[in-house]
């Protein structure tokens, strides 16, 4: 900032002087690198006189003041006018410098008129320029007292006031500077410049003088570290509240089971928590993309099943009627074999056609053998398939147990900052809100492991009920299979009878009797066959049933994983 002194008629008078060679040499080396060192106090006992309690009573109020709700400009004036007031200069201009502006800034004026507050406010002088000028020897306790007598070059505006020639030594000329820094105590930085002019007096202050100067100076740069630090917290804490803000809508999406949009956040203390629970996300939604198209293939499998069960029943009809049939033609052959010495010729014929009907119920138990192999291999593919989804369904588990120890540590987590916010007081509820957020999403996050925990054990439910369905349907094909090859087997006896009858018809004075004892066997053979061919279109319709309720919690499942849209996988070309 710049600083000027007032001449005679208040004009201001802009002075540039070229550095010397020798200043650009020392341009680097200013002392003003850290805080100066305390004053050291000398042993004497001051003397409390009426001026001293009046500085010591505005010292205090300064202090309150700093308390108050009141804007930095509005304090740092007061805090000039204070200055002026009680330590006998006429003239005081409080300056800022901020760190990446390389300009020196006024603020707070004392004994200045406006037009030429604007020209100082106007003027860009360096704060390099003013540092070069606070030299060492320049130091009067932790201020800088340049004399006009010091004939040195420098190149900072000033604005000479009307002043009589001094006529001691210690009298203060128009060209005298007195600088005092304004040093941040939390920081251990320059936050400021403090010029004074024009003392009332007209004498140059002494150290102590000085020394109670630099107590309101201090007061000046409480005010404003104060105020940067206000700042600081306020650009945080807008920082946090909006990446907080854009985590909750994005949150919003998972509420409908969206999880095709990541997690973003723009602060880096929420970068880490959206970085792993965008990996957790991508976790699920492998997962529910495997279940989903499992059980699309479970679905596809059971229709497929039910398609074969229904070609099963209508054979199996079939094969009641062909049995019908087979037994009104053992029936007749037994009638003819009462009637064998008369219709010998005719017996013949008949034999051979008992023989083709023989072949052909042979061929209808071959073909419902085929069938039941089918229904077979579908009934395991079916079984092996719902194990696959119990398997599944156990490493959901397992990722939410993940879910759930993310949840805990997201809630230990909240409480370290709870803690920590507690210590810090004031400047900690910042901490405290972040861990208030923190304890919100592992309260959210807790909710929607439970609720897809929940929907994982009835999945499992399900999945166990038609496990066992699927077992029992197996044991019954397994059954039906036996009961077929046990068909085929008295098929087969058929066709032997026939074909000793065929051989026995050349004799018959000599077998007639045998012939009548085996066609007897054979009758009883054919009325238990439609009893077995009844079980087996029993069992075929308890298959459709089991297949029908499958398909339908196949659907039910299918139904409840829709709700989660997850991002689409790659393809093999795409791949």
């Amino acid at each position: 900032m710049s600083e000027r002194k007032l001449t005679g008629r208040s004009i201001p008078l802009r002075v540039r002087f070229r550095p010397s060679t020798k200043q650009l040499q020392k341009q680097s080396e200013h002392p003003l690198t850290s805080p100066p060192p305390a004053a050291t106090q000398s042993g004497e006992r001051r003397q409390v006189t009426p001026q001293i309690r009046d500085q010591i009573s505005e010292l205090l109020r300064l202090g309150r003041l700093l308390r108050a709700d009141l804007g930095l400009d509005e304090v740092l004036q007061q805090i000039a006018s204070s200055i002026a007031a009680c330590t006998g200069f006429r003239i005081s201009v409080i300056n800022l410098i901020e760190e990446k502006n390389p300009y020196i800034m006024p603020v707070a004026f004392v004994g200045i008129p406006e037009e030429q507050q604007e020209i100082l406010r106007s003027t860009h002088d360096l704060v390099e320029d003013f540092l070069n000028v606070m030299r060492p020897e320049f130091r009067i306790s932790q201020s800088y007292f340049i004399s006009h007598k010091q004939n040195i070059d420098y190149s900072i505006s000033l604005l000479t006031a009307p002043l009589k020639e001094p006529e001691e030594e210690n009298d203060w000329h128009a060209e005298d500077v007195l600088l005092i820094p304004l040093f941040s105590p939390r920081a251990q930085k320059l936050l400021g410049l403090l010029s004074l002019d024009d003392p009332v007096d007209g004498k140059i202050p002494s150290e102590e003088r000085i020394e109670v100067i630099e107590l309101f100076a201090q007061q000046a740069a409480i005010a404003i570290d104060h105020a940067r630090l206000f700042q600081e917290h306020e650009q945080e804490q807008q920082a946090l509240e909006q990446s907080i803000s854009r985590l909750q809508e994005d949150m919003e999406h998972l509420k409908g089971g969206d999880l095709r949009t990541p997690l973003h956040s723009t602060h880096p203390r929420l970068q880490p928590v959206a970085e792993t629970f965008n990996q957790v996300l991508t976790a699920i939604g492998s997962l529910l993309g495997h279940e989903q198209h499992t059980t699309q293939e479970v679905d596809e499998q059971t229709r497929t099943l039910w398609r074969y069960s229904e070609l099963l029943t209508r054979n199996t009809d079939q094969q009641a009627r062909q049995i019908q049939q087979i037994s009104s033609v053992i029936q007749n052959f037994y009638t003819l074999l009462q009637q064998v010495s008369e219709q010998i010729t005719r017996l013949s014929a008949h034999a051979a056609e008992a023989m083709e009907v023989s072949t052909e119920a042979q061929n209808i138990v071959d073909r419902t053998m085929n069938g039941m192999s089918l229904v077979r291999e579908a009934t395991l593919q079916t079984a092996r398939t719902m194990k696959t989804l119990g398997e599944s369904s156990q490493e959901i588990n397992e990722t939410i147990l993940d879910i759930s120890d993310l949840t805990v540590r997201m809630h230990h987590l909240a409480l370290n900052a709870a803690i920590e916010a507690t210590r810090a007081g004031e400047r900690g509820q910042g901490f405290a809100l972040i861990a208030q957020e923190l304890r919100g999403l592992a309260s959210q996050s807790s909710e929607a492991a439970r609720k897809i925990g929940s929907y994982v054990r009835s999945v499992q439910h399900e999945t166990s009920a038609v496990a066992h369905s699927v077992e029992q349907s197996t044991q019954q094909v397994v059954l039906q299979t036996e009961l077929v090859t046990q068909t085929g087997v008295a098929l087969d006896a058929l066709s032997t009878v026939i074909e000793r009858l065929s051989d026995l018809i050349q004799d018959v004075s000599a077998s007639v009797q045998q012939q009548a004892q085996g066609s007897q066997l054979v009758i009883s053979a054919i009325n238990e066959t439609p009893q077995m061919t009844d079980a087996i279109h029993r069992h075929a319709l308890e298959i459709q049933q089991a297949l029908t309720q499958l398909t339908e919690q196949t659907a039910a499942l299918r139904s409840q994983l829709s709700v989660f849209r997850i991002p689409l996988r790659p393809t093999e070309e795409e791949r």
